[in-house]
């Protein structure tokens, strides 16, 4: 109950609560490899076992070992990333393709995920010149690809499993002239929006006989309530992702978090209605009594009209056409 009760301090402080742990399950190879095959079409035609081994091919590590995730080359606008790392591009094995994954527990409404998703793209692109992992000087054929992968786990159902990818296209407005995507293409910024994945609506056989699905995956990983053994089959019976037993050892310490995740939010989505019908409650009472009280006030002659009571009661213009719609005098 400990990882629970702190994942429900963590959520109701409106802080995001995929920190470490998420990092640890996306840093596993053959996660990586199945979320390359499914959303890239370089890696489409490869196995897993073909993608993992172009994962940081210098490391024999199970895990991915995040690159500098620290960006502080422009003042004032410092970025860190969540994970970076390079893996060798399947069909020109002379570059490489530089991979971003972003984890995050709450979507802010602040402003439009893609925005702040491709100005980390082009981060990423410009943080290149003049650095060892990118190009030198002018040589901007030399630029890397840069896929970047957003992972939301709480946001408007609507969203729900969702996939968007934001691409480049060269728009030929005259003449027959065209370049080779290669050159304008280097960004793709991928969207991911898993569901809450309950054991109650699908069974085990269900699951393990239905069809491939990235989503279901991401569900599974970190928002299912399911438990360690039963995670553990349909990584390896379905997805074909297979782990060492020091890694099934973190995946199963991972299965607390994922449980605790999985309920956190749902209490989240249950408290969170509850206060809505409570603010809504109080406003539909408040404008009962607001009702009430100017119609007393018009019967007993004390006032003539209706903007004198709202005058004298000090009624805000946007419960003044309320009122006026609830006495029909608008």
């Amino acid at each position: 109950m400990t990882n629970l009760n702190e994942l429900q301090t963590i959520v109701q402080s409106k802080k995001r609560f995929i920190d470490g742990y998420s990092k640890i399950i996306l840093s596993f190879k053959p996660i990586q490899a199945y979320l390359l095959q499914q959303c890239l079409d370089e890696f489409k035609d490869l196995s897993l076992k073909e993608i993992s081994a172009l994962i940081q091919p210098s490391s024999s590590n199970s895990k991915i070992i995040t690159l500098n995730t620290e960006d502080i080359r422009i003042p004032g606008a410092k970025i860190v990333y969540d994970l970076l790392y390079v893996v060798k591009h399947p069909l020109h094995p002379s570059k490489y393709i530089l991979i971003h994954i972003e984890a995050q527990g709450e979507e802010s409404y602040k402003y439009a995920l893609p925005c702040r998703s491709l100005y980390y793209a082009y981060r990423l692109i410009a943080g290149q010149k003049n650095h060892s992992l990118g190009f030198q000087k002018s040589f901007y054929n030399d630029i890397l690809d840069v896929r970047s992968f957003w992972i939301y786990l709480h946001h408007a159902k609507k969203k729900d499993n969702c996939l968007l990818e934001y691409v480049t296209h060269e728009n030929q407005k005259m003449c027959n002239f065209c370049f080779d995507p290669r050159f304008y293409g280097m960004s793709k910024t991928h969207l991911l929006y898993p569901s809450i994945h309950s054991k109650e609506e699908q069974t085990l056989e269900e699951i393990l006989n239905g069809p491939k699905n990235i989503m279901e995956l991401l569900s599974i990983l970190f928002l299912s309530n399911r438990g360690y053994d039963q995670i553990i089959q349909i990584l390896e019976r379905k997805y074909d992702i297979l782990l060492s037993k020091e890694d099934k050892e973190e995946i199963k310490d991972m299965c607390t978090f994922g449980q605790g995740a999985y309920l956190a939010w749902t209490e989240y989505g249950m408290k969170q209605g509850r206060k809505q019908g409570r603010m809504e409650g109080r406003k539909s009472g408040e404008l009962d009594t607001l009702v009430q009280n100017i119609s007393l006030l018009l019967e007993s002659g004390t006032i003539s009209d209706i903007q004198q009571a709202f005058s004298i009661l000090r009624v805000q213009k946007e419960m003044q056409s309320k009122v006026l719609k609830r006495l029909d005098l608008h």
